[in-house]
């Protein structure tokens, strides 16, 4: 399992990008592929937040979130 120290890869830091305006988004809307487990390990890094369920599930970027984007690749 990874940890905080582990950085963000591609596929994460894309979909944060597309989460930088700060609202609240539709899983079913995101234009990246993000799958559960995706989702699970961001959520995991205190990087996004998460609520309602089903179809009405939305994420949205937190504070260390969007440090984590500012770290070098």
């Amino acid at each position: 399992m990874r940890g905080k120290a582990s950085g963000v890869n591609a596929r994460q830091r894309q979909l944060m990008q597309y989460l930088r305006a700060g609202d609240w988004v539709l899983v079913s809307k995101v234009p990246v592929a993000a799958g559960q487990r995706m989702l699970d390990r961001i959520l995991e890094n205190g990087w996004i937040e998460r609520q309602g369920t089903g179809n009405r599930r939305e994420i949205k970027l937190t504070p260390a979130g969007l440090m984590a984007l500012q770290t070098p690749i």
